[in-house]
Order: C-alpha cells, then sequence, then structure tokens
C-alpha cells in the first residue's frame, strides 16, 4: 500500500444521511451518454440560510451503476516513497495576451444582461496579425445575443465585422505587429436560454437558468489562441466534452441588478466587493470568469490558509454540502502540498440544478445528483468528483491545453487525482470489506467499465459518450498509475510539480508532457506509451 502523501487525513464522517433509492447513471464531463439533435446548441463538453422556498423542479429518478458495495483490487501500488512538500510558485514568466473589462447590468427576473465590453489584447506571437476572431458562444442560442455596437478604443466605429455561428471576425484597419496593441469596445444584449430538464435528447449545459438557479458562464466575447502560421484556435462543438481553448487573461468585472432581489446570493470565481446593487470582482491570471445566482443558496465556508472555500448548496442538501465543503479544502490543501500552491484567494463549489459537472477558474458546479446520492461516507460521486473538480483548477486553470484535441492532459490527470485524494486525505478509513477506499475507487470509478481505447484521442474521435470517456478519463487514469508505478512516487511527483511549473499559465501539449517526464526518470517509457497512446503507434 502507499504511503501517505499529504498532510491531510480523515477518517469516518460524523454524520450519516439517509435517501431513497433514486436512480443514477452520470459521469463528470456528460450527462447524457449518447445524445441526439435538438433545438439547443450542441454542447460539448459560517453558514447561514438564505432561502427556504421550493423549487418547481423536478429531481429525475436516477440510479448508481456499479453497486456501491462491491469492491475488487486494483493496479498494484508502487513503493512507499513521499514526495517533498511543494512550496514554488511559478517560475516561468507570462503576460497576459488579453484584458476583459466587464460591465454587465443583470436582470434578474427577465434572465437578461446588457453588457458593455473593453477589451485590450496585445499580440504575442512572432508574426502579425491582419485579423481578429473572437468567440461568442452565447450566439448559438437563438436569439441568446444581440451585438449592439463595436468601436476601437479611439472611438471609431467597427462595421466590416461578421457574426456566424460562435464567432465574430473583425478585420484590422492594417496588421498588428508582434508586440502591438490594440483595443476595441463591444456593447451586447445576453438573453440567457432555460436550462432543459434531463432528456435522452439534450445534454444538460451549465450556461442558462432553472427555476431556482441562474448560470453565467462563457457568456462574454473572447479572443482565442493564436498559432503562429496557422492563425486563431477555435474548434467546433462536439455533442460531448469541451472545444474550447482558453489563453490565460485578466478580468475586471462589475454585475449591477436591475432592481433589488430579495435574499439573492451570487457565487463566482473571485470575491465580490459589495456596493449596493452592485458586484465587482477582479481576477489576474485566468483562462474564464463564472458567476452563479440563486435565492435559494446556503452557504457554507471554511478556510485553507488565507483562502476561502465556499459552498453553495440548495437548503435541503445542508449536509452534503457540507461534506463537498471539506473534500473540496481538503482536496485545495493536498493538491496545494504536492503539485503547486493554489493560485487565487477563494474557490466557490456550486451544486447545480443540471445533471452534469463543470469547471471554471475559481468555481466548479456538481450535479445535484450526487448530492441526492450523498450516504453520510465519502464512497460515492459527491467526494471523488469534488476531488476531480478540485483538481481542474491546476489541470485546465493553471495549466491549460487544448480540451477538443487533447482531452487527456486534463481529465485523465483530474480523474487520477481522485486516486491521490482518497489515498491521502481517507488513508485508514474503514470498509466492512477490510479494503481502502482506493481498492473501492479502482472497483467503483474504473474497473466496473472495464476501459480500454487509445487515451489520446480528439473529442471528435468519439461518436459515443462512453467509449470517449472510458479512453479518455478511465483508460487514462490507469495510463498515470502504471507510469506512476513504473518510475516511483518521488520522480512522479517531482515530474507533476515541474509539468505544473513549466507550463503554468500556457497551453501545454502532450509534446511538452513528455519532454518534462523524460527529465524526471531514465527508465524505458516506450511499451508504456505504446499501449495507451496512438501516436506511439
Amino acid at each position: 500500500m502507499r504511503a501517505s502523501l499529504g498532510m491531510v487525513k480523515r477518517m469516518k464522517a460524523s454524520h450519516t444521511v439517509f435517501i431513497p433509492l433514486v436512480c443514477f447513471v452520470m459521469l463528470v464531463g456528460c450527462a447524457n451518454p449518447d445524445p441526439t439533435v435538438s433545438s439547443s446548441p450542441m454542447e460539448t463538453s459560517t453558514a447561514s440560510r438564505l432561502s427556504t422556498q421550493s423549487s418547481s423542479t423536478l429531481t429525475p429518478s436516477i440510479s448508481v451503476s456499479p453497486d456501491q458495495t462491491q469492491n475488487q483490487p486494483g493496479p498494484t501500488s508502487s513503493p512507499q516513497v513521499t514526495p517533498v512538500e511543494n512550496t514554488a510558485t511559478p517560475t516561468i514568466p507570462y503576460q497576459v495576451p488579453a484584458q476583459y473589462d466587464l460591465d454587465a447590468t443583470f436582470d434578474y427576473y427577465n434572465h437578461s444582461l446588457s453588457v458593455s465590453e473593453a477589451i485590450n489584447y496585445v499580440n504575442q506571437a512572432q508574426e502579425s496579425i491582419v485579423d481578429m476572431i473572437l468567440v461568442v458562444e452565447p450566439n448559438l442560442w437563438p436569439g441568446g445575443f444581440t451585438l449592439d455596437s463595436i468601436t476601437w478604443d479611439n472611438g471609431g466605429t467597427i462595421d466590416n465585422y461578421e457574426l456566424k455561428d460562435d464567432q465574430l471576425h473583425i478585420p484590422l484597419q492594417q496588421p498588428l505587429k508582434s508586440g502591438d496593441k490594440l483595443g476595441f469596445k463591444i456593447d451586447y444584449q445576453l438573453v440567457l436560454p432555460e436550462i432543459p430538464a434531463p432528456s435522452d435528447l439534450i445534454r444538460p449545459v451549465p450556461y442558462g437558468y432553472t427555476a431556482r438557479q441562474t448560470n453565467i458562464v462563457d457568456w462574454y466575447p473572447y479572443i482565442p489562441p493564436y498559432h503562429e502560421g496557422e492563425g486563431w484556435l477555435v474548434h467546433p462543438k462536439w455533442w460531448f466534452g469541451e472545444h474550447q481553448v482558453f489563453t490565460v487573461a485578466d478580468f475586471k468585472v462589475k454585475l449591477t441588478l436591475t432592481e433589488p432581489v430579495q435574499d439573492l446570493v451570487i457565487a463566482a470565481s473571485a470575491p465580490a466587493v459589495q456596493n449596493g446593487d452592485s458586484y465587482n470582482y477582479h481576477m489576474e491570471g485566468v483562462r474564464s470568469f463564472a458567476l452563479s445566482a440563486s435565492t435559494e443558496y446556503l452557504v457554507q465556508t471554511t478556510t485553507v490558509g488565507d483562502i476561502t472555500v465556499s459552498s453553495y448548496v440548495f437548503p435541503y442538501d445542508k449536509y452534503g454540502g457540507q461534506e463537498v465543503l471539506q473534500n473540496s479544502a481538503d482536496a485545495l490543501e493536498l493538491y496545494s502540498n504536492l503539485i503547486m500552491p493554489y493560485p487565487h484567494t477563494s474557490l466557490s463549489v456550486v451544486e447545480a440544478d443540471f445533471l452534469d459537472g463543470m469547471e471554471y477558474d475559481g468555481l466548479f458546479f456538481l450535479s445535484h445528483g450526487f448530492y441526492d446520492l450523498y450516504d453520510g461516507t465519502p464512497k460515492g460521486y459527491l467526494t471523488f468528483i469534488a476531488a476531480h473538480e478540485t483538481a481542474h483548477q491546476w489541470w485546465y486553470g493553471l495549466v491549460g491545453n487544448d480540451q477538443a484535441l487533447e482531452p487527456w492532459l486534463d481529465e485523465a490527470m483530474c480523474t487520477y487525482m481522485e486516486h491521490i485524494f482518497y489515498e491521502n486525505v481517507y488513508p485508514e478509513y474503514p470498509l466492512d470489506s477490510g479494503e481502502s477506499l482506493v481498492d473501492w475507487w479502482w472497483y467503483y470509478r474504473v474497473n466496473f467499465y472495464d476501459p480500454g481505447g487509445w487515451i489520446d484521442g480528439a473529442i471528435y474521435d468519439f461518436s459515443q459518450f462512453r467509449p470517449y470517456r472510458d479512453s479518455v478519463y478511465l483508460n487514462g487514469a490507469k495510463f498515470l498509475d502504471d507510469l506512476r508505478n513504473l518510475i516511483g512516487d518521488e520522480a512522479f511527483f517531482a515530474f507533476l510539480r515541474d509539468y505544473a511549473d513549466q507550463d503554468a499559465h500556457r497551453i501545454a501539449t502532450a509534446a511538452d508532457f513528455y519532454s518534462i517526464l523524460k527529465e524526471h526518470t531514465s527508465k524505458d517509457l516506450d511499451s508504456l506509451l505504446d499501449q495507451y497512446f496512438q501516436s506511439s503507434n
């Protein structure tokens, strides 16, 4: 059995919650394994009671597969080597290519926003840029995005733009040379879509509203990465997985309510400075900025050093919210010690009123289905998906990647971080079988599905969610465990720290992963890579 690697250990939960038998088939990243075409856009990828009003939203019948009571041993453990606690900060200097200043007026009851957005951009490529592309996700919803005006920062009107699907194309008056800057302002209206009820036809999406929650995510036009010699990196949506690729940017956000809303609570990627009905946020070096609003949120908080962790749940999920809060805080502390210190001052964990989980910088959603299944123990989705989504703050937020073409770089890593979480936070948690939670996790999360397939596939290589999940998430976790066993704990965790350090604030690639890995081991990796990677064959 592996030695405990972190400083956080937890034993048995102090409370038990009994729930009715319900039916649930759900894995992080997609709630609908085989979606079909629909009218909605194709989607890819100190507590205080605030309100106790009931919601008209129905909770679907759910079931768990496999049976949580079954256990099966996982892969062979590696030597008991504890890596040195990491306190380093990124050593690679970086400059954000874009700054976004968003001034939004939010009509909570009518589910709409009026936004004035100023963008400043510096060309970091070693070549001139002749046009700009902005990604506009809300335009994929009929009537969801209305462009009022675009002007240069000198006040000149831009009228030769083209808005089609999720792309806003702006020809430049003259080429933007390497190192040069430009600025422009966009005024627009957003009408948020209603998040549909669970269905075999429609995959849940975070963006929009339900009877008890409004989620403002991927809501502003943003500049995608630019690749020299190739142009702007923009991918089409797919049935599952995430298709967007983000550079880091600085955000200044002002959200003003059109009218006071009693008991309204807003969860966000960063702490708010509130002034009446206005909420002001500032966040630097991040890939996204998300908000979630509700009059029903119960807020629970804890701290990890100087970091505030907040859980936003619906009142009837109070105990599940407490467990999520503690597990997320434990995961944050563990990953900060093992990889790199968490780079923000807060983390918001939001119960999602849809059957999915999704990560953003400083905030992530956990499906209400996970809370419905909570039985008072750490054996379940509520625990390991909280660990998974917390890990995305490092593998997606800190170290970016092309989530459409190389999704394994964040999803396999975050799935394996669930394993690392269990072996460190719950190393001695008793099971009736006498086995560890790690053994249970290997069976329940991974081996039950007998995953296989190349882990380096793009989201477009899969026609259904199940093969995608099995290959990228689950077989990806098996690869990382085999790698750890091959090179040993000391080299494995030194590699993770170095990978995070060298690629912090960048968009990492598989080539970066391999290159840094080979700096930490002299082992022959060819047979291992041949087993898991199509690109090695």
